[in-house]
């Protein structure tokens, strides 16, 4: 396994670097990451590296400094520069300083650097040691990383474990900056499509290097879509002031996640546990805060959020009569100002699974009611809601209060809308319908038609069309001619008599009609009914 050294000033760069490629499966272990070329040369005289990948200009000791001080202390050390400068001048100097490979850092494909790495012609070397370690880096005391595997993989039981008991080196660790400690729980805002590894690698590089940067914290890792990890605390100091210290902190972290990773970070503190404490309480309490944190886009601490409830078997019945009140008189935006008066009014007693799931409900009865009323199929449904249907898997997506209330109100809007359409046009539609089912033997005039359906003649046509899908003398001919077939075989009057009952005062213009519509003449259809 060949020792790798990384050295940027920019951070992007730097975890971008740790996750373009699988490193170790090709033979590879990152072994330092710098942000300046003295404290990679600090490290070098420590530690024996295989290859380096720096940048040029840095503050401080530049790239080429650093080379020529890094080939000083080991000549066979192999480096590729990296740089975002195109300058011939440049890649002049590396080559004569023994540089193998010279390369731009923004333009780099993942091929392109393994590319380079395999052509780099190692000599015979004992492979340097693997670190094992889940994602905290930069404690390198193998015994400690495997105890914070172990706190990891542990503390999601149900069972209490003091931490000082069972996992003593990182109590010791933690113990040398306070008597006691708290856990922390970063949660990065999910997504519909979820985060690729390589965006989940960065992540985890990116906690790593805050964590790294501070005196107290330590990174435990990844684990069950959170990053953990802990810092040691003064019980006595008093809460407020550990709390605007862990204040400062988070904000650090959400700004660093946005700007550079372009994530929504939410952050949850437990409350400050003695050494005997459980774990699995203490991760339990970061993980609520970091949830409350991610629902009300604030960062929380377990002491001072309040313990959240599920809501009562009275509350939710009064809530359930109340949506199905508001659904019965179609009054679907007050059901929406409703239920968000209630959560600005509530908001700090419940859960936010709970108002996720009050929403689920809510909405779910909206949906039984538009498909019990209206029966629409399922492309008008996404015609009108688009993503927002199914709706109960859109409510039980979100995750935080802005969306939540969003939800509701983009639902209900929409339904206002389908069912203020679907009235309108069942009234004026079915006025029509019922005068001409009257009145159909009458001369009926397009005008008087539109009248009574309050439109202009041509407006009149045109919705007419879209709503029956025929036109509208064709839907009168239609119900004309029925009322004519069922006449003459109810009935013995004469086709005459049948016309004029039909609205047509002409025999001969009744009998065209009747066999365009039909595909009979009057006399066949009249001798196959006796």
């Amino acid at each position: 396994m060949r020792n790798v050294m990384i050295v940027d000033d920019e951070s992007l760069v730097r975890i971008g670097l740790q996750s373009i490629i699988a490193w170790e499966q090709h033979g590879f272990h990152i072994t330092g990451v710098f942000k300046n070329g003295e404290e990679a040369l600090a490290a070098a005289s420590q530690q024996h590296f295989d290859v380096v990948l720096t940048d040029i200009r840095m503050p401080g000791m530049d790239g080429f400094e650093l080379v020529r001080e890094l080939k000083r202390l080991a000549p066979n050390l192999h480096v590729i520069v990296l740089s975002s400068y195109n300058d011939f001048e440049y890649t002049r100097q590396a080559i004569r300083l023994g540089v193998n490979d010279y390369i731009s850092k923004f333009e780099m494909e993942p091929d392109e650097l393994l590319r380079v790495l395999a052509s780099l012609p190692f000599a015979d070397q004992l492979e340097a040691g693997k670190v094992v370690g889940d994602g905290a880096a930069h404690m390198s005391d193998a015994p400690l990383l495997a105890e914070v595997k172990q706190l990891l993989d542990n503390s999601k039981s149900e069972e209490s474990t003091s931490l000082a008991a069972k996992y003593p080196l990182l109590a010791k660790k933690l113990a040398d900056n306070g008597d006691g400690f708290r856990w922390v729980s970063l949660l990065p805002c999910p997504r519909e499509a979820g985060y690729s590894s390589t965006e989940r690698k960065a992540m985890l590089l990116l906690a790593e290097e805050m964590f790294s940067r501070l005196r107290n914290p330590i990174l435990f890792g990844e684990s069950g879509g959170y990053l953990h990890g802990g810092y040691a605390c003064e019980l006595g100091s008093g809460a407020l002031v550990s709390q605007e210290e862990s204040l400062r902190m988070a904000e650090e972290w959400t700004s660093a996640f946005s700007q550079k990773l372009n994530v929504s970070l939410a952050v949850g503190f437990g409350s400050m546990f003695a050494w005997s404490g459980s774990c699995e309480e203490a991760r339990r309490e970061a993980e609520a805060a970091a949830e409350l944190s991610l629902f009300n886009s604030s960062i929380q601490f377990s002491e001072t959020s309040g313990e959240r409830r599920a809501f009562t078997e009275e509350e939710w019945l009064n809530l359930y009569k109340q949506i199905k009140q508001r659904i019965r008189y179609m009054q679907f935006r007050p059901l929406a100002d409703d239920l968000t008066l209630y959560m600005d009014e509530r908001s700090d007693l419940h859960k936010p699974s709970e108002w996720i799931r009050l929403g689920v409900a809510a909405v779910s009865q909206l949906a039984d009611f538009l498909i019990e009323r209206y029966d629409p199929d399922t492309v008008e449904l996404r015609e009108k809601f688009g993503s927002l249907w199914p709706f109960a898997e859109t409510a039980g997506a979100v995750r935080t209060a802005i969306a939540w209330r969003q939800m509701l109100q983009d639902i209900t809007a929409r339904i206002q809308q389908m069912v203020a359409h679907r009235q309108a046009r069942g009234g004026w539609i079915e006025r029509v319908k019922d005068y001409l089912k009257v009145h159909y033997s009458e001369q009926i005039r397009l005008e008087d038609m539109a009248q009574l359906a309050n439109f202009s003649e041509n407006h009149f046509s045109q919705r007419f069309n879209q709503e029956t899908g025929q036109a509208f003398s064709d839907y009168l001919t239609d119900l004309r001619i029925q009322e004519a077939v069922r006449l003459f075989r109810d009935t013995e009057l004469s086709t005459e008599e049948i016309a004029e009952r039909v609205g047509y005062s002409s025999p001969n213009y009744f009998i065209k009609v009747f066999k365009k519509k039909t595909g009979q003449t009057v006399k066949h259809f009249k001798s196959t009914q006796r």
